[in-house]
């Protein structure tokens, strides 16, 4: 079970991984920056092959890789040095490779929305003992308005039930040739805690309501990550809440037992996660560089690309002593250290 687990960890998160270096691969490529490795991967070489003037390579660690630019962290007299490069080239280099798995996460669950099928506001069937049951709401219904707001797909019916739990609201529905007016007031579910009328909504399969869903649900993991990340530094949730690299690889086998759809919605979040975290402000992060070349644009001058490796440096050791935080905190939970 834990080879499983492993064997498809290192499938995703090589995957993820590997579209992230290819953004900033691809973009360096058409700026005419010189790459000097592109790499999946880190530690010893398992392969490597040259093609032109860029090493590629596969590294025994497949966890990770990266994209070696030259005179990315030094001063460098080569006019294809990344250093040398305008300061918009280097702001698209560096933000191309969180853009390219925050693109990866749309792509993936517009895939999944189209094999599932995206939710439609009309009721596929309602829940005994529920308000819309309650109200004669019936399968087959389409709900077309709620009070004054056109409901044009499920999010939007799902957002007013949500903000309005015990208020009474106007539903107008067609059934058939006739159109109806119910009223509803959403109850708490004990199960869920939130606002329900007690509807199942019926699932269409076509590529625009799926990349419709898409769009949506990958708006609504990336609020959900910078919310996430703000209760976390604010002291609003506990860092036995944080996930390290043996709690991913044990979340990822999980899904993956749960039916290739369910990993691939999973392996979508990180992917999101993986983007938004990157473009964080901090030293080592792509975000920590297109600060820099922010800061370069204000002042009107470089700084000093070996104090900045120095930086970056820094920031790359502190990562490391997060990421082994969160390790022991994985530990911990899964009850290997006590």
């Amino acid at each position: 079970m834990v080879f499983f687990y492993v064997v498809v960890s290192i499938i995703v998160l090589g995957i993820l991984v590997t579209i992230h270096e290819f953004g900033h691969f691809i973009i360096a490529k058409l700026s005419g920056t010189k790459v000097n490795e592109f790499a999946i991967g880190f530690g010893p070489k398992i392969f490597s092959k040259k093609y032109g003037e860029t090493e590629y390579s596969f590294r025994l660690m497949l966890f990770g890789g990266f994209c070696a630019l030259a005179g990315e962290d030094e001063i460098s007299n080569d006019k294809r040095a990344v250093t040398n490069k305008p300061w918009y080239t280097r702001l698209g280099i560096f933000a191309a490779g969180p853009l390219m798995n925050i693109l990866l996460t749309f792509i993936i669950l517009i895939m999944v929305f189209y094999f599932v099928g995206s939710p439609v506001p009309i009721v596929s069937s309602t829940i005994s003992g529920y308000p819309a049951e309650k109200a004669g709401i019936k399968p087959g219904d389409e709900i077309v308005m709620v009070n004054n707001t056109k409901i044009n797909d499920w999010t939007t019916l799902q957002n007013i039930i949500n903000s309005n739990n015990g208020v009474k609201l106007n539903f107008t529905i067609k059934r058939g040739n006739l159109t109806l007016k119910k009223a509803v007031i959403p109850m708490t579910d004990k199960s869920t805690g939130k606002p329900m009328i007690g509807i199942v909504p019926q699932y269409r399969r076509s590529l625009i309501l799926a990349a419709d869903s898409g769009v949506k649900q990958t708006i609504y993991f990336s609020k959900m990550i910078i919310l996430s990340l703000y209760m976390l530094l604010t002291g609003k949730v506990s860092t036995n809440d944080l996930m390290g690299p043996v709690g991913i690889v044990q979340a990822i086998g999980t899904e993956a037992k749960s039916g290739i759809l369910n990993l691939m919605a999973f392996t979508a979040l990180i992917s999101v996660n993986l983007g938004l975290f990157n473009l964080l402000p901090f030293p080592a992060l792509d975000g920590g560089r297109i600060l820099f070349v922010l800061i370069e644009k204000i002042r009107g001058k470089p700084v000093d690309p070996e104090k900045e490796g120095f930086v970056h440096y820094i920031g790359f050791i502190l990562l490391i002593a997060l990421i082994l935080f969160a390790t022991y905190k994985d530990l911990v939970r899964i009850n290997i250290l006590k």
